[in-house]
């Protein structure tokens, strides 16, 4: 969440108070001070002192990561197919978790979830080049010029213009190949299209990772908690996110 937010939720003076409190460098995050009010931070993981005095509150946040099965949506309700949400227990689910990084349908593997807004939004926006990796099978031949166009940036019929992407072949054959896919994109069925410019259609997607967020060896419709390393990574991309809107 954002910084000063929580410092006007913990009644520690109005907004004008508390941003006095950032211009005379009287707020540390983690013993480095800090200057902007909307530094991102979750008080959970991250030491906060205000003027010597150490923040005590309750608000804390939760994230997952699920190994989404074919025939779930990524959705909160879904009259006909089951959620992913519908992977988390009752008792492990705080009610206002939102999917970051969906999948379609058809599609399986990683898949993130948190309450945390603000971490969420980073996720979702494709400024902040968070790397998402893939394994694809296709039912067509990958090959050189395939690599080379991933490379350049896949043209879609529209005119739209892909990032530049990687593509390391693993098996290839005229009947079926796979690979691997790293993008930081994230339009609606932008892989799919992608293939498709490409003249071969995806029979298979699975994702792996999400930036440093890895799946592993997480059995499918399972699910857990970050462990200390990913929270160390995500802290990182709270460094992102501050260093870019400071």
């Amino acid at each position: 969440m954002l910084l000063g937010q929580l410092l006007l939720e913990s009644n520690l003076g109005t907004r004008k108070e508390i941003k006095r409190l950032f211009k005379d460098g009287k707020i540390l995050v983690n013993q480095q001070v800090v200057y902007e009010f909307g530094t991102v931070v979750d008080p959970s993981w991250m030491t906060i002192t205000v003027d010597e005095v150490p923040l005590e509150t309750n608000i804390t946040h939760t994230y997952y990561i699920a190994h989404k099965p074919k025939g779930y949506v990524s959705a909160n309700k879904d009259a006909q197919f089951p959620t992913v949400l519908d992977l988390i227990a009752p008792e492990d689910n705080p009610g206002n978790l939102s999917i970051s990084g969906r999948l379609d349908r058809d599609a399986h593997g990683l898949v993130f979830l948190t309450n945390n807004g603000q971490l969420h939004y980073i996720l979702q926006q494709p400024k902040f080049d968070i790397e998402k990796t893939y394994r694809v099978t296709v039912n067509g031949l990958m090959d050189g010029k395939m690599v080379a166009a991933f490379e350049a940036g896949v043209v879609f019929e529209d005119g739209t213009v892909c990032k530049p992407a990687t593509l390391d072949i693993l098996t290839a054959s005229a009947q079926s190949s796979t690979g691997i896919v790293r993008i930081s994109q994230g339009q609606r069925h932008q892989i799919k299209k992608m293939f498709l410019a490409c003249g071969v259609k995806v029979t298979d997607l699975f994702r792996q990772k999400i930036g440093p967020l890895d799946l592993g060896d997480l059995p499918e419709g399972a699910y857990r908690s970050l462990n200390e390393t990913e929270k160390l990574a995500v802290m990182d991309m709270f460094l992102l996110y501050n260093r870019r809107n400071g």
